[in-house]
């Protein structure tokens, strides 16, 4: 096989192509897609078929690879594989259903969040029209970092974000839709909110400027609804702060939509960008994906040229 990109009109989500990745990969191959993985943050490796035998398989040659914090989705058989699906099976959903419906970075909630993720599409959604639906946005944080104004820049540089569990949960309910009947979020809806709150710290540090520990380069690190404040800032200050970000990071410029096909791989890095599912579509439109999770290769994140120093508070 011979590996070509295919670009978009964007800073990430250019295309890998000339790979059939359950026929195997040459290691001059696989260097090749995980430099380009490295390089733009996100990639897309369209028309696969994969077990998930294979796609952990594939998945492991990134490095180790992270389970999902909520258990009760994970594969039984490959339980590195993460099941996201709106699809009810004897009257249980098999796998999470409203996953990642806002702007952020994967695993954000735990001490040293993972390298990345890889989403493999099994089935996906579509209008009557056979419009595909279910689309995933993805914003480049690094291409945001290089254009920032140097006043917001030099109020982020060396600061420390403190993330909040409850803030959080609260941000995720407001989101999530309920019955007009009853005005009350879905069993299932309720369920994992519940488990949300039991596995989040309450809160967790993180700094707001990073280096990448791959490339070098400098990325945001930010999650929608979750910042509680800046230290250093009062709560004013930071809420001014964070409001300039986000209007900043929103550019279409960052931007890039992803429309699913069958068969797509995407894979995203959690450092370099940050990422919302769309949730246009709703049962019996059917939706199944299988993630898996790549561990971080770096013991911690590096921020400011040195160790970053990451807080727990319980």
């Amino acid at each position: 096989m011979s590996v070509e990109i295919k670009f978009v009109d964007a800073p990430l989500g250019h295309e890998i192509q000339g790979v059939d990745i359950a026929k195997g990969l040459s290691d001059a191959d696989f260097r090749a897609i995980e430099e380009a993985y490295d390089r733009y943050g996100v990639i897309i490796i369209r028309g696969q078929k994969l077990s998930p035998q294979q796609q952990v398989e594939f998945s492991r040659r990134f490095g180790p690879l992270d389970r999902y914090v909520l258990d009760k989705y994970n594969m039984k058989d490959w339980p590195e594989v993460f099941i996201v699906s709106n699809i009810i099976e004897n009257g249980k959903p098999i796998g999470l259903g409203d996953a990642g419906r806002y702007w952020h970075s994967d695993m954000w909630v735990t001490r040293n969040p993972s390298r990345g993720s890889m989403l493999h599409a099994i089935e996906v959604p579509h209008d009557d029209s056979g419009k595909p639906l279910g689309g995933t946005w993805f914003i480049s944080m690094q291409a945001a970092y290089d254009a920032l104004p140097e006043d917001l820049r030099s109020r982020i540089e060396g600061r420390t974000a403190v993330y909040s569990g409850k803030k959080y949960v609260d941000f995720r309910k407001s989101r999530t839709p309920v019955d007009p009947k009853t005005g009350q979020m879905s069993a299932d809806d309720r369920a994992g909110m519940e488990e949300r709150e039991k596995n989040i710290a309450p809160e967790i540090s993180h700094a707001m400027v990073r280096i990448h520990p791959r490339t070098g380069r400098k990325c945001i690190y930010y999650s929608e609804g979750s910042i509680d404040r800046i230290e250093g800032y009062s709560r004013e200050e930071s809420e001014q702060i964070l409001d300039a970000l986000h209007r900043h990071i929103m550019q279409p410029q960052f931007l890039y939509r992803h429309t699913w096909k069958v068969g797509d791989i995407v894979m995203w890095d959690n450092c370099s960008c940050i990422h919302n599912a769309i949730g246009d579509f709703e049962w019996p439109q059917r939706r199944l994906m299988h993630r898996t999770t790549l561990g971080n290769p770096a013991p911690i994140f590096k921020e400011s040229g040195v160790m970053e120093t990451v807080e727990v508070r319980r």
